[in-house]
């Protein structure tokens, strides 16, 4: 009985798995074993792949995609996948791990929603296979959330001994996973490119490669040349972390060579390991038939490459062009950070090496970096390196952090902020990359007026000290009030409508409960706190976060201390209205404060902005209203920033309106428009201090808003009031008051829509609506023509004259 439940239980599983494929056109894996076609039970994840070629049901996998030519989607669960050989797809396929994502929690390191785990899904080659292989297919395809694990190519067996855990011969995207213990007795300990004909891309975005080993390219290496002509490889490494990989018998960590296109953005790159006496990491040279193009382009931005043994760290040649800022690549072991590959490894002067803003060793012996003399003198006095062959390690960088949740589960160094020339932090210029590997955004671009001495720009290295900071806003503008409210409550709708059905499915619905809370009091308290022509500000929406240390760690790790009101206080108060200077964080306003307002409601969380007049602003004019953000408690940061704001008029809502034309009452009918029309878009005119007219009125103070650009024919109008239109249509006639229609044909049956607009005061138009008269009049002539009934004699009458014509002829 036990093992018919189970059975029956495995049934219900898979029938499961099965609708749920064919519903979302995914091929879900259920089972770790490598299987291939012997169980229709259960799918491998080798099953998967050839599933997705045959576009068919292999083994117990369900068919993805089965249009032809389309890219497949294979889901993964948590667990370890071992294989007993390689993998080879034959098609476009994107294969997911298990999600990292935790709803239930926040996020470690930003603390929002949701939070980052580790890797829960490992596809392993045993210590005895490679694991993926499209070298012979040259097929594209992605790798999202996956740990590719001891991979190994011999050379046994007719193996050609490249590519530990992967041989590429198309694209590659590895996304947010890693690549560890890999090993290839000839190159390529984790990956081996093949790009012979056209280019081929390797995308490796925020993961770990870590452990892998060869004689040559413990990390990467590549065919150099083929069918005449220079390969043409494209590696794209950013936000990894790239560490303890090789040995002290490997050639080189990563070995590049052939027409390649390299770009390292924002990587670690650290404690790597390569012959003492001719290796290197970073090896871009031609030796022997292991040519390098001189069309090659090598892009090195932003990198930490720190405490690898080699003989050299960085080894290049006059071959290619190379772009090299914002590195920290010095504190290396084993003999030069850079080195220049010739017999007297002095560099040639006319090289293409481009420098600026890197931390070097321009001084002598080991961990020099040895450079063109031509490359260093050509750089400007902002873009210059850093020597920091005077300065000892743990000034500059921590200790190599283990991987965490606060570092997004990749290990790197935090830089020292001592406030000195050699500092990494806050060099005072930028071109570093946009984000730090913590996939921060790096602000090296924002404007402090009021801090000059606050203000942020690039650090050098992977990763960016994350400061406090009010930014400077110049285009604030109010909004229509109308817009925002039902802004609030369409996301509270469909908030409330997805935790509800999450709910039912037992999915988590901690973020969707929190941001619910938040746009209820925003509904709220905007209602409560509106003004007329009001400004709502979220200081916190611009601003940049500072970071915290974390306490009681063991390691030394930061999170991002988050902007809200639990932990720092607003202060907004207004400069004015006028023209606004600022010299050396001192403001100067050409102007007078008037009836400006700027105030910070707690619970709305939000800097209001408006005027007590409701008035519009006049020749040029700005306002201008400092605020500032202070934390509560920590080192009380604070900083401040400048609003500058204008405030424009917001157009009336006319909406269309339906009237009967009733042949009891001569087709004649009163409208009024307005009835559900409104200017509630500028907020409410009863906050404003003055009396303010809502609409456009003539001279004796009538409202004529409305103006009718044309009236349909056999139409009579009689106006209340009339009047000339606002200046933009001063030469057409506006109307108000009790407006009648009157259709000149008392026989007319015709409905008659009529367009028109209105203007408020300030001379604003609305949008057009239609105000449709429906005739309510019936047809009472029995004689007159047109369509009618068609009866059976008709019908034969008709196909007795076409069997005639068709006599004729």
């Amino acid at each position: 009985m036990h093992t018919y439940k189970k059975g029956l239980l495995c049934v219900m599983v898979l029938s499961a798995m099965s609708l749920m494929a064919a519903e979302d056109g995914t091929i879900y894996v259920t089972t770790f074993a490598d299987e291939n076609g012997e169980n229709a039970n259960a799918c491998s994840l080798r099953e998967a792949i050839i599933t997705a070629k045959k576009n068919a049901a292999y083994g117990g996998c369900t068919p993805g995609n089965t249009v032809f030519g389309q890219t497949d989607y294979i889901q993964l669960e948590a667990g370890r996948y071992k294989l007993d050989s390689e993998l080879a797809p034959e098609s476009r396929v994107i294969i997911n791990g298990a999600s990292r994502e935790n709803f239930k929690e926040k996020n470690k390191l930003t603390q929002t929603y949701p939070a980052l785990e580790g890797i829960k899904t490992m596809i392993s080659g045993e210590g005895r296979t490679r694991i993926f292989n499209t070298s012979k297919t040259e097929i594209s395809f992605t790798l999202n959330n996956i740990q590719l694990e001891n991979g190994y190519a011999g050379t046994q067996a007719g193996q050609n001994g490249r590519g530990g855990a992967v041989l590429i011969g198309g694209d590659l995207i590895f996304k947010n996973g890693a690549i560890v213990n890999s090993k290839a007795e000839v190159a390529g300990g984790a990956i081996y490119n093949v790009a012979l004909n056209s280019e081929k891309k390797i995308s490796i975005n925020g993961s770990l490669i870590q452990g892998n080993t060869s004689a040559k390219g413990s990390v990467i290496a590549m065919d150099c040349y083929g069918n005449l002509d220079d390969t043409k490889p494209v590696v794209y490494f950013e936000r990894n972390s790239i560490i303890n990989n090789g040995s002290s018998s490997s050639l080189s960590a990563f070995d590049f060579c052939g027409s390649a296109k390299v770009d390292l953005i924002t990587n670690t790159i650290a404690q790597n390991k390569a012959s003492t006496s001719n290796g290197s990491i970073l090896r871009m040279v031609t030796e022997g038939l292991n040519r390098l193009s001189p069309f090659s382009t090598f892009k090195i931005n932003s990198n930490t490459i720190v405490e690898n043994e080699a003989h050299s760290t960085l080894l290049y040649d006059e071959n290619g062009s190379k772009y090299v800022d914002f590195n920290v690549l010095a504190f290396n072991q084993g003999g030069k950070s850079c080195r220049y590959y010739s017999d007297t490894g002095v560099p040639k002067e006319n090289i293409v090496f481009i420098l600026a803003k890197n931390a070097l060793n321009l001084g002598t012996g080991l961990d020099q970096c040895m450079l063109p003399k031509s490359s260093l003198d050509a750089t400007t006095i902002n873009s210059k390196n850093i020597d920091v062959s005077t300065t000892s390690f743990s000034t500059l960088l921590s200790e190599l952090i283990p991987a965490s949740p606060y570092n997004t589960f990749l290990p790197l160094y935090y830089p020292r902020n001592n406030q000195t020339a050699t500092d990494l932090v806050d060099v005072n210029s930028s071109g570093c990359s946009d984000y730090d590997q913590r996939l921060l955004e790096r602000a090296d671009d924002t404007v402090l007026q009021l801090n000059p001495d606050l203000q942020s720009s690039c650090d050098i290295g992977s990763v960016e000290q994350m400061n406090l900071a009010a930014v400077d806003i110049s285009d604030l503008k109010n909004s229509s009030l109308v817009t925002l409210l039902d802004y609030y409550q369409k996301n509270i709708d469909e908030l409330r409508e997805l935790i509800t059905e999450s709910t039912e499915k037992k999915e988590d619905v901690e973020d969707f409960k929190e941001e619910l809370a938040n746009f209820e009091n925003l509904l709220k308290y905007t209602k409560q706190y509106q003004k007329y022509r009001a400004i709502y500000f979220n200081p916190f929406e611009l601003a940049i976060a500072g970071e915290e240390r974390v306490p009681d760690s063991k390691n030394e790790e930061y999170r991002i201390k988050v902007l809200d009101t639990k932990h720092y206080d607003i202060i907004a108060e207004p400069f004015g209205i006028g023209v606004l200077t600022v010299k050396d964080g001192q403001p100067v306003l050409n102007g007078s404060m008037d009836d400006l307002k700027c105030e910070w409601k707690a619970d709305l969380k939000r800097i209001m902005i408006y005027r007590s007049s409701g008035a519009l602003l006049e020749n040029g004019d700005n306002a201008y209203c400092k605020y500032t953000i202070k934390e509560k408690a920590g080192t009380a940061q604070e900083s401040s920033g400048i609003l500058k704001v204008s405030f424009t008029n917001i157009a009336p809502i006319a909406t269309n309106d339906n009237y009967v034309l009733d042949a009891s009452q001569y087709l004649t009918v009163s409208v009024n428009p307005l009835e559900n029309d409104s200017d509630d878009g500028d907020g409410p005119i009863s906050t404003v201090t003055k009396p303010k007219a809502i609409y456009h009125q003539n001279d004796v103070g009538q409202d004529i808003p409305i103006r009718f650009p044309e009236l349909p024919a056999g139409l009579i109008m009689k106006a209340e009031y009339e009047g000339p239109c606002p200046e933009a249509y001063i030469r057409e006639t506006c109307y108000g008051g009790k407006i009648q229609f009157t259709v000149k044909n008392a026989y007319s049956q015709f409905d008659y829509p009529i367009r028109y607009a209105i203007f408020d005061s300030d001379g604003g138009i609305s949008n057009e609506a239609t105000l449709s008269l429906k005739n309510t009049a019936k047809n009472t002539n029995s004689s007159s023509s047109g369509g009618g009934s068609f009866g059976i004699y008709g019908l034969l009458g008709l196909i007795g004259l076409g069997l005639y014509r068709r006599k004729m002829k």
